[in-house]
């Protein structure tokens, strides 16, 4: 006979409120557009690819690999790693960690002032060719990340999520295993 594993114990803690259940949904929103956003900047990256592998040539270093394969890899890497940073920042931020719901707050206000110069954009024309730009419909996923990203700080900043991270911090300190003594 074997004994089972301890389960926490959950009695006595916080309940979750609706703001961070909505700053969690909106992330997901963002995750999704920015993704987009990314794979929609891959001329881009296929241009610098070029470059880069078109100077390894010159230098007469070998070329493993094609501008198409590097390009295609930079991106899937970039969105999975972002991916991945946002959602264990994410999973903290849902279990009540304050600093969590901070780091997603600078994340959000990052992603706000990248919708501002996205605007802006719409209204600026530039006449250079000089290389690949990204299409004008992904400016419509920065708009809707941007939005979301918003959403997101205004709900993790909202006075009940702030309670909610405090309240889960002093539970979290009273049910250590030594009783919360230190």
């Amino acid at each position: 006979m074997t004994v089972p594993p301890p389960v926490p114990d959950t009695t006595g803690a916080p309940n979750r409120p609706e703001s961070v259940r909505l700053a969690v949904e909106l992330w997901a929103v963002v995750i999704v557009a920015m993704a987009i956003v990314m794979i929609a900047r891959y001329p881009i990256a296929f241009e610098v690819s070029e470059d880069y592998l078109d100077d390894m040539k010159k230098a007469g270093e070998d070329v493993p690999f094609s501008a198409t394969a590097l390009a295609v890899v930079v991106t899937v890497l970039s969105i999975a790693v972002i991916t991945a940073i946002t959602a264990v920042v994410l999973k903290f931020t849902w279990d009540g960690r304050n600093w969590a719901r901070q780091t997603l707050g600078v994340f959000s206000a990052f992603l706000a002032v990248q919708l501002v110069f996205g605007v802006i954009s719409l209204f600026i024309t530039t006449d250079s060719n000089d290389g690949a730009t990204v299409p004008a419909w992904a400016t419509i996923f920065v708009i809707i990340g941007g939005v979301a990203a918003i959403g997101a700080l205004v709900a993790l900043m909202h006075r009940d999520t702030t309670v909610f991270c405090r309240d889960v911090a002093a539970w979290r300190s009273g049910n250590r295993q030594n009783g919360g003594v230190r």
